[in-house]
């Protein structure tokens, strides 16, 4: 039997040769892993980047929750928690009533009388004098009563019926006298401590929800009679003559032939004020018979009401003025008297227009 030499072991199993710029980790461990150990080591990578993930999402969460209790504002209607009810006028209920109580409150009749003449108190108002709080476990609302909220409220819709008088206005045009402004009463609020004594009274009794009512006296204001003269600067226009008149600290200064507005634009009739200026603009609208009309480049505008002004004409010669009411409502003179006037009268200038 032919004995065969065994082989060195390099010859069978030679060395992995592994190049010089190959990276290698030190003292790496070459047993293989198994089980969860090994689930961990093949998968490293991956659960890096989901812990890098929930990491940063833990810390937006955070921000945001840091951001939204510092920086956005809790609107007033929010029920506030208290520890006690505030002081003065409550009403306790409990939380499932305190929508019905508060819907009940609101809902009651409630008038204001002022002079002659009565309104009603809108459910808003109501609302406005009162302040709702909650106690810390919120199973209870305390319905307040803010009594200085009722006395400004009452007397901010009783205003609304205090007219300013209108004077009379008298002025010489054409070497003749006549008034140019009929003269008008106004009234005022004669004595608003009623309406603060009431008010107190009210708070008292507001939540019986049984209706409420409040009065307070107006008084008559008289017009007085007056000339040009109560103006530093006034316009006086006469549309039925068609003309017009300056007057500066009751001096007439200068006068004009006009275009005023025809029958089925009429220029409006009243005391104003100049409100706006424009030395060009185009101007547009609609004629009554619902067909649109547009005017380029009217130069000069001095607007007393609404879309009513004084301005140049440059569509019509100089005979027209005086002769005829043409216009959609606006006064029109030639383009160098319209300059006259928008450099002379300022925002504020009055205006009056009669017929």
């Amino acid at each position: 039997m032919k004995t065969v030499a065994s082989a060195p072991v390099a010859d069978i199993a030679p060395k992995k040769q592994i190049p010089s710029d190959s990276f290698t980790e030190p003292h790496a461990d070459k047993t293989p892993h198994t089980g969860w150990l090994g689930f961990l080591h093949r998968h490293s990578f991956i659960i890096f980047a989901v812990s890098l993930l929930a990491i940063g999402t833990i810390g937006i969460k955070v921000a945001s929750n840091y951001w939204v209790a510092n920086h956005i504002v809790v609107p007033t209607s929010t029920i506030k928690v208290a520890q006690r009810p505030l002081s003065g006028f409550n009403l306790t209920v409990p939380q499932d009533q305190l929508q019905p109580t508060l819907q009940k409150i609101i809902s009651q009749p409630v008038t204001l009388t002022v002079g002659i003449q009565t309104t009603q108190v809108s459910s808003d108002t109501i609302k406005s004098w009162l302040q709702i709080t909650a106690n810390k476990n919120k199973t209870e609302y305390y319905i307040h009563v803010k009594e200085s909220a009722i006395s400004p409220s009452l007397e901010k819709l009783a205003s609304r019926y205090a007219k300013s008088p209108v004077n009379q206005v008298t002025a010489t045009e054409d070497g003749s006298s006549r008034v140019v402004v009929g003269g008008r009463d106004g009234t005022a609020l004669s004595d608003l401590s009623t309406l603060k004594s009431q008010a107190k009274q009210v708070a008292k009794t507001v939540m019986d929800s049984k209706g409420l009512q409040f009065n307070t006296p107006l008084v008559t204001v008289p017009f007085q009679a007056v000339t040009p003269a109560a103006f530093n600067k006034v316009l006086i226009a006469d549309i039925n003559t068609k003309k017009m008149w300056a007057y500066q600290n009751g001096n007439q200064v200068n006068s004009w032939l006009i275009s005023a507005g025809k029958p089925s634009t009429p220029t409006p009739v009243g005391q104003f004020k100049v409100y706006a200026k424009y030395s060009v603009q185009d101007m547009r609208g609609t004629n009554p018979d619902g067909t649109p009309y547009f005017q380029p480049h009217v130069r000069w505008i001095s607007y007393f009401y609404q879309g009513s002004a004084v301005h140049g004409v440059y569509w019509h010669g100089r005979d027209w003025f005086g002769v005829h009411n043409s216009s959609h409502g606006c006064i029109g003179l030639p383009e160098d008297e319209a300059q006259w006037v928008y450099n002379w009268a300022p925002i504020g200038t009055t205006v009056i227009v009669h017929t």
